[in-house]
């Protein structure tokens, strides 16, 4: 199960498009006249998740700019820090879309500047979990944020990026833990969960579950993508079996109700809500047969269901 979602992601932002995208850029036959300001940039809704990106239509931009709009009310951003990134991005020459990870999967990154590039990493070092940046930068301090060219195509052009910062840990309500399954604590700078299993509990023979924050976002739906992070350990002993944990390793991103995990997480995780943190108990059948019972702490993150 342990790998990381960056493959899938970089997949995903490559195969999906804007519903709106024609909204979303200049018209190119427009006379380029001054330098142009961020200011001048217009960001708006679109039919789908993903924001729409106005360029105005006779200046051009002459050098990187950057600005926040919002400054988010979570936990401030740290030097080194992961990342959970949703990015919107559109080429300065003709407006046509380079990325778009809102309709889709976020991306994680690390707050570092070679990683984010100055104009970037300089808004988000001072902003919160929650915030939106903007920002016009060249193609070449922005690649890490967008696809990469295939071989024979041309190169990238400069690009005006909106990225939201989502959270990388559960965030919501917390619900009282039951006494008939295993504890739960976290750890208050990293999220990471440590899992308690008293000698007196019972073991299980079917999954159980439970929601130990609840969250608001969007619902896990039967189909759904969704990205976690999450925490395995042993009934029998406590150890670990598996974690995307520590922070330095990608969320794990996975579809449901489509045999890319085992029954437990069909069962457990269904119409649960972003930013809920579930917990669940996954009985050898299951589960991995000869890993024996099994429970699992999940952080739910982000989810995409693709419409119909």
């Amino acid at each position: 199960m342990r790998r990381r979602a960056a493959t899938l992601l970089l997949a995903f932002a490559a195969a999906l498009t804007l519903a709106a995208c024609s909204e979303a850029g200049p018209d190119a036959s427009g006379s380029q006249g001054g330098s142009a300001d961020i200011n001048d940039i217009v960001i708006g809704k679109s039919e789908a998740l993903a924001p729409t990106i106005t360029l105005p239509n006779s200046e051009t931009f002459t050098e990187p700019q950057g600005k926040i709009f919002w400054k988010g009310d979570g936990a401030a951003l740290q030097n080194n820090q992961p990342l959970l990134l949703d990015i919107y991005g559109v080429s300065l020459k003709d407006g046509t879309e380079r990325i778009n990870t809102f309709d889709g999967l976020p991306r994680s990154f690390v707050l570092a500047r070679e990683v984010l590039g100055d104009e970037l990493y300089d808004l988000l070092i001072n902003a919160n979990v929650g915030a939106r940046a903007l920002v016009v930068a060249p193609a070449q301090e922005a690649q890490s944020l967008t696809p990469t060219p295939g071989k024979g195509s041309s190169p990238e052009p400069d690009i005006a990026l909106v990225v939201d910062v989502l959270s990388d840990r559960a965030v919501g309500t917390d619900i009282e833990q039951r006494t008939d399954l295993p504890t739960v604590t976290r750890n208050e700078d990293t999220g990471e969960p440590t899992v308690t299993i008293p000698e007196s509990l019972h073991e299980p023979t079917a999954v159980q579950s439970e929601t130990l924050i609840q969250g608001n976002g969007p619902q896990v739906k039967e189909g759904s993508y969704f990205l976690v992070n999450y925490k395995a350990v042993h009934w029998d002993d406590g150890s670990e079996f598996a974690s995307s944990w520590p922070t330095d390793t990608a969320p794990f991103a996975v579809q449901l109700g489509t045999g890319q995990v085992i029954p437990a997480w069909d069962q457990a995780l269904l119409d649960q809500t972003v930013g809920s943190q579930v917990l669940f108990v996954a009985p050898p059948e299951f589960g991995y047969p000869n890993q024996g019972t099994l429970v699992f702490v999940v952080d739910i993150l982000d989810v995409w269901t693709p419409v119909e």
